[in-house]
């Protein structure tokens, strides 16, 4: 059990390297957090640390949640494509491997069946999270305003992948106005780089804010002073190309 223990360790170490390198070229760099941790209690292990088995233990919990939250990524915001369940079929099962063959010193928990019942309890605190799950999107605006009160804003991913929706803020009209790009010949106000907040339930979203956006030509950051909040039920077009499209836990 004690070889089995370093071998499911060290799988989980590889298969979080081999994610974290995936993640590189879709969301950039990032800390790898869990395979850390299990580096940790790999080293703590050989050196024979009397903690050890807790951060093992620790691991393999964090493990099972990931593994989990990864399982409802793929049911909520890629239904259909369940083949990349073994995304997240593949650290779980290592996890829970490893849950089973690591010993600590607290008796109330190194008993077999009381791991057995842990383990859908991690499984409903990674599921659990999406009960409230806020992200940050990046997408395209452009802010079509005049002299009236309302004015139309297009988000867009690309042509065929737009939404529209009315706003009123006087001052989100007065900072787009100052920091957007303009282009000769085309109306609008051009805000590239959109930040937007998401918050879904369950897979669907429950609220949207903008945030801000970055002006390319010059390369300036634009944060809102008062984030706008998005009308849900005016938006006419597709609200779900603002669904996260990877997992962007653990960073």
């Amino acid at each position: 059990m004690k070889i089995l223990k370093y071998i499911l360790s060290f799988l989980l170490v590889l298969w979080g390297l081999f994610i974290a390198y995936s993640k590189l070229f879709s969301v950039g760099l990032h800390f790898p957090f869990l395979t850390v941790v299990t580096i940790i209690a790999i080293v703590m292990g050989i050196s024979k640390n009397v903690k050890s088995g807790l951060i093992f233990f620790v691991s393999a919990c964090l493990w099972i949640v990931f593994s989990a939250e990864t399982i409802g990524f793929i049911m909520f915001f890629d239904s259909g494509n369940y083949g990349r369940m073994i995304i997240g079929l593949i650290p779980f099962l290592l996890s829970v491997g490893l849950l089973f063959s690591i010993k600590i010193e607290n008796k109330f928990i190194n008993k077999f069946n009381r791991k057995l019942l842990l383990i859908p309890v991690l499984l409903i605190l990674g599921f659990g999270s999406y009960i409230y799950k806020p992200t940050i999107e990046e997408i395209n605006c452009w802010y079509y305003i005049d002299n009236d009160e309302t004015y139309n804003v297009l988000f867009a991913k690309a042509p065929e992948r737009t939404f529209e929706v009315a706003l009123t803020s006087d001052d989100l009209k007065k900072e787009v106005i100052a920091d957007a790009i303009r282009y000769e010949g085309r109306d609008g106000y051009y805000c590239p780089e959109t930040k937007v907040r998401i918050v879904t339930s369950f897979g669907r979203i429950i609220s949207v804010k903008i945030i801000g956006f970055r002006n390319s030509e010059i390369d300036k950051k634009v944060s809102f002073s008062n984030p706008e909040k998005i009308p849900l039920e005016s938006v006419n077009g597709k609200l779900e190309i603002l669904k996260p499209f990877i997992l962007r836990l653990w960073n």
